[in-house]
């Protein structure tokens, strides 16, 4: 049966859905989220943002932003997990009990993808925005100026500013129809990438002075102190992986982010040809080729020795 002929049927019934965002959430999770969530309001379904964690201050500029909570299910007809590559992603919010009462939406882009959920809309795009404008063309609902700042956000935000190597023709496209629907690519661009506070100077500032570079991989750590010291919050190294991975010497670029749950937050970004999505979806997290991440429980010292053994072992396989 055709995904999307089954996606139709379920909102096509639906009265209340219920949108879920990950965890340390992006453009492209916030973005594709609340733009399904506006088009579905076209169509007299109530729809409800979630997410375990705060939306970051550089998305609060989205239409629609300050009405995301830490909800779990109520009284939801349907359910979307927006931008997840499997069920962890969601922290608190998944329930089990819960989910299985009603229909469970997967739409996502992630290779890694676990393929949870009763319907599954989960296609290697650049961005899970550009699944989000294919299934409401599917749905006829037209786009607008809201819902198109939103999707583009998606997909500005998850190929950098169309500088991934996943940046295709297909993807410019989709940009340019979101734009010819009202979104404004200056907006969108300088709220994603030209906003930085001084905790985020603070801290970048500590984090390269720490940083190592060893057989092509820069690594550095974010402790629980120094992000106390900065004054910043989970946000406030967004966009740092992404800087480190830019310098010529670099062919990986590995960030490690102690948490305040015994875990640490880690991020990798890789050069073309070095795919680092085995190692995040190993340590059960996942992601893209050259873009991927996983939380992993335990010490920082071990997770990072952990980690950086198998990522000396990759790029010697590679050389």
């Amino acid at each position: 049966m055709n995904n999307l002929c089954e996606i139709a049927k379920t909102v096509k019934h639906a009265k209340r859905a219920l949108l879920i965002s990950h965890i340390m959430p992006d453009g492209d999770t916030i973005g594709s989220a609340l733009g399904l969530a506006w088009a579905l309001r076209k169509r007299g379904i109530e729809a409800r943002p979630s997410c375990d964690s705060p939306v970051p201050s550089t998305l609060l500029f989205l239409p629609g932003s300050a009405d995301y909570e830490r909800r779990h299910r109520t009284d939801e007809d349907v359910i979307f997990v927006i931008d997840c590559s499997d069920i962890d992603r969601m922290g608190s919010i998944y329930d089990a009990k819960a989910f299985a009462q009603v229909p469970v939406v997967n739409v996502d882009h992630h290779v890694t993808n676990t393929h949870f959920g009763d319907i599954e809309l989960v296609i290697p795009k650049a961005s899970t925005a550009e699944i989000v404008v294919d299934l409401l063309e599917y749905l006829d609902i037209p786009l607008d100026k809201t819902i198109a700042t939103c999707l583009l956000t998606g997909v500005v935000t998850d190929t950098q500013g169309f500088r991934t190597s996943n940046t295709t023709a297909d993807v410019l496209r989709t940009a340019c129809t979101l734009i010819d629907a009202g979104a404004s690519l200056t907006q969108v661009t300088d709220a994603a990438f030209n906003h930085r506070s001084m905790a985020t100077l603070h801290l970048w500032g500590h984090a390269f002075a720490d940083a190592q570079l060893t057989d092509g991989i820069l690594w550095s750590e974010i402790t629980q102190d120094l992000m106390k010291e900065a004054g910043g919050d989970s946000t406030t190294s967004s966009g740092l992986v992404n800087f480190m991975s830019s310098f010529d010497e670099v062919r990986v670029a590995v960030l490690f982010r102690e948490l305040e749950t015994k875990q640490v937050d880690v991020s990798f970004r890789s050069s073309p040809g070095i795919d680092v999505s085995g190692i995040a979806l190993a340590f059960g997290g996942g992601g893209h080729a050259q873009a991927s991440g996983c939380i992993i429980k335990g010490d920082l010292k071990d997770v990072r020795k952990r980690v950086l053994s198998a990522l000396h072992e990759l790029v010697a396989v590679d050389s």
